[in-house]
């Protein structure tokens, strides 16, 4: 298998020829007047062109989504993380249930706190 920088290398070189090819097939074309004589260089110029770019362009994409991938594959493996710490540390910090106590009518609930802003001088 290639490696990523030289897929990435081949890619770019691939698009390169394309267009040097189709600047070749530009001036075989603009160098004749008849247009039965510009057919063959449309053809050949133009299709090998287009593959050269097109493959080129395949190239640089598949090393993107493999980046990208590799990327994914690393967020998911530290949110997996995250989550059992998570876990843990809710585990830790359970109170049991017979220290709590349910609030009823006749026990006072203190209002609200205020927030208060620091002033500015």
């Amino acid at each position: 298998m290639i490696q990523r920088q030289q897929r990435t290398i081949a890619g770019f070189g691939l698009i390169a020829a394309g267009v040097v090819v189709a600047i070749l097939g530009y001036v075989g074309v603009s160098s004749e007047t008849e247009v039965a004589f510009q057919l063959p260089y449309f053809a050949s110029a133009g299709v090998g062109a287009l593959l050269l770019m097109g493959g080129g362009a395949v190239l640089l994409v598949n090393g993107q989504l493999e980046r990208d991938t590799d990327r994914l594959d690393e967020m998911e493996a530290a949110v997996r993380q995250l989550a059992g710490e998570v876990g843990r540390l809710a585990d830790a910090i359970e109170e049991p249930a017979e220290h709590l106590r349910a609030v009823g009518e006749d026990d006072e609930v203190p209002p609200p706190r205020r927030r208060t802003r620091a002033r500015k001088n």
